[in-house]
């Protein structure tokens, strides 16, 4: 009978004009955030709609923990109760309805959570400051419901600059933004409790002044971290542009390299056409023979083709086998893979041809057999690409990370790039030097959404 009581009480009594307004607020902040990037008119109707439905809830499920708190004895416990009321809204829409990876609904649970309660609080201690000067009145409702409007200020910032965009989150900047939250919804939930309507004026103007500020923090921190991480992400596109670039001018030599070699051996048949047509117009049979037959016999390699069932990789490994061959050292591939590949193809390129690249600069053989090994195979749902050679261990001196020396081709960033490209695919990859040989471990995940390549 309480419960009813205190429910009727709270749509008569406490709910009023500002506190409509205010709900009003929350719902839009919450609808914005899982609103389309590019919305069609379909989608803000069903915005509309949402909001509406949002709104409603609100106000219903409010009233609910209004009643709930006021059977709890303890007024403390009872105003944390329907104060921490306004995250559980907020954090079941973003759950249910947000297409975002996990991580990233938390962080904007937190973010969103914590905005909702400094705003509130702002607005209730400006409403209890101008009704201790001046009574009750339209100006402090105003008052009461004025800083919610930066709720959907910030969820548009949110919106604006979605870290939904970076599957991966760096682990640094998660916890920073998660513990921020946390601290000002703590701060949030404090002043609630605490502050009441006898409190001091200067003290009011503090705690208002000092929430103000929190609320520029926070978004202000989670702007920073996009920003960051933006900014990585940027540059490592442009380092990838770069390293495609180079590959493209070492393409063009290789073709020069390929055609000058096309010449010397329509030169070299000719003239064994020429002679061998001598030798049987003279009736030279068996020298003849025998010139044939050493030609035949010949070993040497000129153009050699390696090809295997995915297109991109067959062109990786012949771009690096001529790489090699020009540069007179020997390698050796393996490659087990399927015809498709669920990664963007400037990252396959420029991933692989950078752990290749780099062996390839700096590998110093033992003895006349040895020979740069790389292996390209799926593990369950990993592609995994390991590459080993032999290196002086004075290079290894100069160059710890093993970055290549030759400042015009733009591999300065080569085991960077690498890193960059194995967690972009929640992978991972490691550089190791153990008995004179220096080894490249990466891993990817298959699993990842990309594009195809064939």
């Amino acid at each position: 009978m309480k419960f009813v009581n205190d429910l009727s009480q709270y749509f008569t009594s406490f709910l009023d004009a500002s506190i409509y307004i205010m709900f009003f607020m929350f719902a839009v902040a919450l609808v914005l955030l899982s609103f389309p990037k590019k919305p069609t008119k379909k989608d803000f109707l069903w915005g509309a709609l949402n909001t509406l439905a949002v709104y409603t809830i609100y106000i219903l499920s409010e009233s609910i923990f209004f009643a709930l708190a006021m059977l709890i004895p303890h007024v403390v416990i009872g105003g944390i109760l329907f104060t921490l009321s306004f995250a559980i809204l907020p954090s079941a829409y973003l759950i249910i309805l947000s297409k975002d990876y996990p991580l990233h609904k938390v962080v904007k649970i937190f973010i969103i959570v914590a905005s909702f309660l400094i705003t509130s609080e702002i607005g209730r201690s400006l409403s209890m400051m101008v009704e201790s000067q001046f009574g009750a009145s339209i100006f402090s409702a105003f008052c009461r419901v004025f800083p919610t409007v930066f709720v959907p200020v910030i969820s548009y910032v949110m919106y604006r600059f979605n870290i939904q965009r970076f599957k991966n989150l760096p682990r640094v900047h998660v916890i920073i933004m998660l513990i921020l939250s946390s601290l000002l919804t703590i701060s949030a939930v404090w002043q609630s409790v605490t502050i009441t309507i006898d409190e001091s004026f200067s003290v009011r103007w503090l705690l208002i002044s000092i929430s103000l500020v929190e609320l520029f923090v926070l978004t202000g921190v989670y702007y920073a971290v996009y920003y960051l991480i933006d900014s990585r992400h940027r540059i490592t596109e442009l380092e990838v542009q770069s390293t495609v670039l180079s590959l493209e001018k070492e393409a063009l030599f290789i073709d020069t390299v390929n055609r000058e070699e096309l010449m010397k051996i329509r030169h070299d048949l000719r003239n064994q056409l020429s002679y061998t047509s001598v030798l049987l117009q003279d009736g030279k049979y068996e020298e003849a023979d025998q010139y044939i037959r050493s030609l035949v016999d010949q070993k040497e390699e000129y153009l050699y083709s390696f090809s295997c069932s995915n297109l991109i990789i067959s062109g990786i490994v012949n771009l690096e086998l001529t790489k090699a061959k020009i540069a007179g050292k020997k390698i050796k591939f393996k490659v087990v893979v399927p015809p498709k590949l669920p990664f963007e193809d400037s990252d396959l390129l420029s991933l692989i041809t950078n752990i290749v690249d780099n062996s390839i600069e700096n590998f110093v053989p033992s003895s006349d057999k040895d020979e740069i090994n790389v292996t390209i195979v799926t593990q369950q749902d990993y592609l995994r690409i390991t590459c080993f050679n032999s290196v002086d261990k004075t290079i290894l001196k100069n160059q710890p990370s093993l970055k290549t020396t030759k400042r015009n081709r733009g591999h300065g960033y080569g085991t960077k790039i690498i890193k960059n490209i194995a967690k972009k695919y929640e992978g991972y990859a490691t550089f190791t030097f153990e008995d004179a040989k220096f080894v490249c471990d990466c891993l990817i995940n298959m699993n990842h959404k990309g594009v195809n390549n064939a």
